[in-house]
């Protein structure tokens, strides 16, 4: 499926991972859903390693912002102009970061009703999209599945917590690495595609939606139409 994308580095998404704060400070980590936990942006490459994870915001935190904050650290995520991650809907499409169709059928779900097919260039996109994109949500439920600490809140302060959510994200990597085939995930990764990058890359430093990236999009999602 990576092939599709062509330049396409691999995925990224936010999740919420449930921690302990003062009673004073909930109001800050308090999520649309109404619990107290941590806006967790976690990056993954083709070959099903995480490659980037920030765990420092509050849950009322946007993905947008904490996307906006990992662009801006001194040591953040460094995205090539030349290239690009996947990304859902809960973030804009802009250069560097490729988001389906507003408005059309996404997640995988969704395709269990309704026509079975896709209809038009933008559901097809989505579709191929969805099904690429989905390694960093299967990759962030067997975080929570393999480490019980965070499935419920540990009693740490709150810089330990993050570190905690860090390490275990360092440890799935170091899984991957060990294990030709991961017992708690019952198969092994595709193989992916081999993305070149050259020296002296100039990155992305910008996270507004711009037109040129678009076109680009739409480019992409009626070449895929066109051939399918």
């Amino acid at each position: 499926m990576w092939r599709l994308f062509k330049g396409c580095l691999g995925a990224l998404d936010g999740t919420y991972i449930s921690v302990q704060v003062p009673l004073t400070k909930q109001p800050r980590y308090r999520t649309r859903k109404g619990g107290v936990a941590v806006n967790v942006l976690g990056v993954s490459n083709q070959n099903m390693k995480f490659i980037y994870v920030l765990s420092v915001w509050e849950g009322s935190a946007t993905d947008n912002r904490v996307l906006r904050d990992a662009i801006c650290r001194p040591n953040g995520l460094r995205v090539p102009s030349s290239n690009y991650y996947l990304c859902d809907y809960g973030y804009a499409n802009r250069s560097g970061f490729l988001a389906p169709y507003r408005g059309v059928r996404y997640h995988l779900k969704e395709w269990l009703n309704g026509p079975s097919g896709p209809q038009d260039y933008t559901e097809l996109f989505n579709l191929r999209h969805a099904k690429a994109r989905n390694v960093i949500g299967h990759f962030f439920g067997l975080l929570k599945q393999r480490w019980v600490i965070l499935r419920s809140s540990a009693f740490y302060p709150i810089r330990t917590q993050n570190r905690i959510i860090t390490a275990c994200a360092l440890l799935k990597n170091y899984i991957c690495s060990a294990m030709v085939v991961d017992l708690l995930e019952g198969e092994e990764p595709d193989e992916a595609d081999d993305v070149t990058q050259e020296q002296h890359l100039e990155y992305v430093d910008q996270v507004q939606p711009t037109d040129e990236w678009t076109n680009f999009r739409d480019s992409m999602a009626l070449n895929m139409y066109n051939e399918w």
